[in-house]
């Protein structure tokens, strides 16, 4: 028929009758019959996705600050330690992975509305081993995932994976990230300021190196920013607040988990990349009493008189980390205030979190801990979907045969 058509000329009688035969009645009312009965199994499925998406979406803790306060100055958005996959990587986990990690930044902008978002490094799990192309192709995705964000401010911090830890960070790694990142400036530290916030992003792995030279570079912005705070104080006009926010990869001095306001306990499956105990998915917290996690000088975290350093020297309002994939609310005993966020990727735990601070001009922070959707979770609507689909399809299937047989006993 379809070749007659095409030579332009009528089709025979013969493919007539092969053209009604494929639109025979018993073949229609099978059809019918099929969609009759996977139609419920269908509108199954989007009620799990539509449940999912309500109760097991984004959601975020109170926030801990109470009381009225004056004018919101600035809001931000905290992440950390995406581990966007390398090339060894199975496509099908990479994919899963990062488009849930892409509609969680979408949902996250929509619902919260940052000023900024403020990524602490690690954007790549494997970019200190991956080649030019390789990290390009890791940026790339990256600038992709954030697409819904083209109307915030966006600053990167230096990682270890993605620069190398301290004893082995090149300058040609961190030249290549400088590069990708341009807001920077050589040894992958920035100073800037956003509605009246002033923050001082530092290269925490050149920090932990004590002796190498760029060690002393970015001690160098340090002292700069020092100096600018001390003028701003001492200018006529002052700002309502002008203490530094600090930004770091690695936290300040802790030996372990202790000094936080409360353990996080990462849950977690055989798959997860977990380091130290978790909480293995299934188990009750309640009777679980996870050992403190032993954190490494100048890999972990920076060194005791690095830490005392910064704070001497910059006072600040307040000082973010990440690296460790766990959160931490800690006060130092000057009185400033870490947050450590935890991991942004369903790489390392299967619930995955990120800050939303809000500074106010009177002098307040509010912050607020947010959840991703726990990957168990999803993996377990996923599998009811399917088994939901299989069973449709089998349902329908039978249904079918029985309707062309009973057309065909019929005539």
């Amino acid at each position: 028929m379809a070749a007659a058509v095409r030579n332009g000329r009528s089709p025979s009688p013969s493919e007539h009758r092969q053209l009604l035969r494929s639109f025979s009645p018993s073949k229609v009312r099978c059809y019918k019959r099929m969609i009759e009965k996977f139609a419920p199994f269908f509108l199954l499925i989007i009620l799990l996705w539509m449940l999912v998406d309500y109760f097991g979406g984004l959601y975020c803790l109170k926030s801990d600050l109470q009381g009225t306060h004056g004018d919101k100055e600035l809001a931000a958005m905290v992440v950390g330690d995406l581990h966007l996959s390398g090339p060894n990587t199975a496509w099908i986990d990479r994919v899963r992975r990062e488009s849930s990690m892409k509609a969680s930044f979408k949902k996250a902008y929509k619902k919260l509305k940052p000023d900024i978002l403020l990524v602490l490094g690690d954007i790549s799990d494997r970019g200190r081993k991956s080649t030019n192309k390789e990290w390009e192709s890791v940026v790339q995705r990256f600038h992709n995932m954030l697409l819904p964000y083209s109307d915030a401010l966006i600053h990167v911090a230096v990682g270890n994976h993605d620069v190398g830890d301290y004893y082995e960070m090149s300058p040609s790694l961190l030249q290549r990230f400088v590069v990708s990142f341009p807001d920077l400036d050589e040894t992958g530290s920035s100073l800037f300021m956003v509605e009246n916030v002033t923050f001082i992003s530092l290269n925490a792995m050149a920090l932990a190196c004590e002796n190498c030279p760029s060690h002393f570079a970015v001690k160098g912005l340090v002292d700069k920013a020092r100096y600018l705070l001390v003028k701003s104080l001492n200018e006529e006009k002052q700002r309502t607040n002008p203490r530094l926010v600090v930004l770091l990869h690695l936290p300040l001095y802790r030996t372990d988990e202790s000094v936080c306001n409360f353990i996080d306990t990462p849950r977690c499956g055989p798959w997860h990349e977990v380091e130290g105990a978790c909480l293995l998915l299934g188990r009750s917290g309640d009777s679980f009493h996870s050992p403190l996690v032993q954190y490494r000088d100048k890999m972990d975290m920076l060194s005791a008189s690095t830490s005392e350093y910064l704070l001497s020297a910059l006072k600040p309002r307040l000082v973010l980390s990440a690296h460790a994939h766990r959160f931490c609310d800690r006060f130092h005993d000057d009185g400033t205030r870490e947050i450590t966020v935890s991991t942004f990727s369903w790489r390392n735990r299967d619930d995955p979190s990120f800050l939303f601070i809000t500074f106010f001009k009177d002098g307040f922070i509010g912050s607020q801990q947010c959840f991703l959707p726990r990957e168990s979770m999803v993996l377990g609507v996923q599998v009811l979907q399917g088994t939901i689909i299989s069973l449709g399809l089998v349902i329908a299937g039978v249904e079918c045969c029985k309707a062309r047989r009973k057309l065909h006993l019929k005539t």
